[in-house]
């Protein structure tokens, strides 16, 4: 039983350590959207075999073993789940579906679908975001106003409208959602949030033309400003790598070998996670 349910999550991580590790070789669209479909790879291994464990620990208590035995043994569980195995997926299944919860429903209570443009908050502290929704409402500080020149805003609004624009909040809510579930991706859900702030970062280059002078903005906001929780913010994630990167020549677009045999690699997980066994 264990090595069939086991062994899609294993793979599944063993991509996420390869996807981990080369992201910021790749340029910001191509890493952005390979983590995010690793991220959701490794959540569809995940979540069935912390199910599948669950309930095969829980089907040899008194109390549930008559509703659930036969559950159990139609996914092939037909040994009692030890407890060092079956109490930390159970405890893990529970704590994660109330987080995974809790981010969807902050991210309804923050979307934001009616047309909009730039709001202006009264706050000293400069900071600007953008809400998830269809709408593309940007939220910008009066202290960035008063902070930044026009061509230093014209920076951060270039770099919040690729968010609106690429609808960057659905892979923000992935990422989330995947850290609210399983504790363990935190890591891969951060390096995507930081693709999606590089590729605004390097639409905000292709707009305003000047990579050296679209890091000095970032680094003056990120001097002076304060960081909005759970929203894509202009100086909100690995301010000093995000700098380090404008200031280097742009990533080249790999080689259709490299691109093929990273998109194959997912897919074949993705595969094996959706049909174990």
């Amino acid at each position: 039983m264990f090595p069939s349910v086991l062994a899609p999550l294993m793979v599944a991580m063993a991509l996420a350590v390869i996807v981990t590790t080369i992201h910021r070789r790749l340029p910001p669209v191509l890493a952005a959207r390979a983590v995010a479909t690793t991220v959701v790879v490794v959540v569809g291994a995940a979540v069935p075999t912390l199910l599948i464990v669950s309930l095969g620990y829980l089907a040899h208590f008194p109390l549930f073993g008559i509703g659930l035995e036969w559950c159990a043994k139609a996914f092939g569980v037909h040994e009692r789940i030890p407890t060092w195995i079956g109490l930390p997926s159970l405890t893990l299944t529970i704590v994660g579906s109330v987080r995974a919860a809790r981010v969807l429903r902050t991210h309804r209570r923050l979307r934001h679908d009616r047309p909009g443009s730039v709001e202006v908050a009264g706050h000293d502290k400069p900071f600007a975001f953008t809400l998830p929704g269809r709408g593309g409402h940007v939220v910008v500080s009066s202290g960035l106003v008063e902070l930044l020149d026009d061509r230093e805003q014209e920076v951060v609004l270039a770099h919040e409208g690729a968010h609106a624009r690429h609808r960057h909040d659905r892979y923000l809510l992935v990422a989330q959602f995947a850290a609210a579930c399983i504790p363990l991706l935190r890591p891969l859900a951060s390096r995507l949030q930081f693709s999606l702030e590089r590729w605004a970062d390097e639409a905000a280059v292709a707009e305003c033309g000047d990579r050296r002078f679209v890091a000095y903005t970032l680094g003056k906001v990120a001097l002076h400003g304060v960081t909005p929780v759970g929203a894509l913010s202009f100086a909100g994630l690995g301010v000093p790598a995000r700098v380090a990167a404008l200031l280097a020549p742009p990533v080249p677009d790999p080689r259709s070998p490299l691109v093929v045999g990273l998109w194959s690699a997912i897919a074949a997980t993705g595969a094996l996670a959706a049909c174990p066994g």
